[in-house]
């Protein structure tokens, strides 16, 4: 065994057996009390963001469920109108070739 090996666990010995137990002096024991009243208040913090997502989306739903009734409207509207065309069918189809032969060379 090599000195830096002996000392290695001489040292590892030292901090198992000195520092089992952390000594309570009013330093610990208020900085205790702030790092458990940290986390409160980050707690709470969590909780009060989540009711607000909530509530935020419960108070734009109605907006949110036009909007998809519109969306779902012009996407079947534009559907509609490119099903006749056969000059839309060859874009679409180059376009799919297009992408496909991309993906291929990366």
């Amino acid at each position: 065994m090599s000195d830096r090996d002996a000392f290695d666990a001489r040292l590892a010995m030292l901090f198992k057996h000195e520092h089992r137990h952390v000594p309570a002096d009013d330093f610990v024991a208020s900085t205790m009390r702030q790092v458990r009243a940290r986390r409160r208040n980050v707690a709470a913090l969590r909780i009060g963001l989540r009711v607000a997502a909530l509530a935020a989306a419960l108070l734009v739903s109605p907006w949110l469920i036009l909007g998809a009734a519109r969306l779902n409207a012009a996407v079947e509207w534009s559907l509609g109108w490119t099903a006749g065309l056969p000059g839309a069918w060859a874009l679409g189809t180059l376009a799919a070739v297009a992408l496909l032969l991309s993906r291929l060379r990366s």
